[in-house]
């Protein structure tokens, strides 16, 4: 909840509009709970979402086709993923790393039902892919080193797993 309520934040500044509906496809970290009684009681996130008068909307239970954009992005980001993995040399265990970097490319290009990509919806500034790398390939970083010689190495060799969220370096 916690993420959640930072993203909105986030939002809601830059975009200068408030969140008005959340869909969700019922999970439990969402949806309203079970008690003893068999009465449903308000979880933690919906009761959030009724104090900031969000509408939360809900799909049928057992029933993913129902929330079929977000379900094709996630096979979409899954395939990509999963391709990354296998045409490097880096264990699977980077998968989260793969995932940022696949939501950041996806984010870079357009789509089919707009125009533009979502990165220009958001910023109103087009993206710009000159600096895009092979996912997984060997790089050369250098780390901060206030008190490095002038004849000592000053990089690092590594491999290219993602782009900085917050930064250009």
């Amino acid at each position: 909840m916690d993420v959640f309520k930072s993203f909105k934040t986030e939002v809601e500044l830059q975009l200068r509009n408030k969140i008005k509906a959340v869909k969700s496809d019922r999970g439990g970290e969402y949806y309203e709970r079970y008690d003893g009684s068999g009465e449903q009681r308000p979880g933690p996130f919906v009761l959030f979402l009724k104090e900031c008068v969000t509408v939360p909307q809900y799909t049928m239970p057992g029933k993913p086709s129902m929330n079929g954009v977000a379900e094709r992005r996630n096979w979409t980001l899954k395939d990509i993923v999963r391709s990354m993995i296998s045409h490097s040399t880096l264990p699977e265990s980077l998968w989260g790393e793969a995932l940022k970097t696949a939501v950041y490319i996806l984010n870079r290009v357009p789509s089919k039902a707009v125009n533009k990509t979502p990165y220009e919806l958001w910023t109103n500034k087009r993206p710009s892919l000159k600096h895009l790398h092979i996912w997984g390939c060997p790089a050369e970083a250098r780390p901060y080193k206030p008190h490095v010689r002038k004849l000592d190495s000053r990089t690092v060799s590594c491999y290219f797993v993602g782009y900085a969220e917050h930064s250009r370096g």
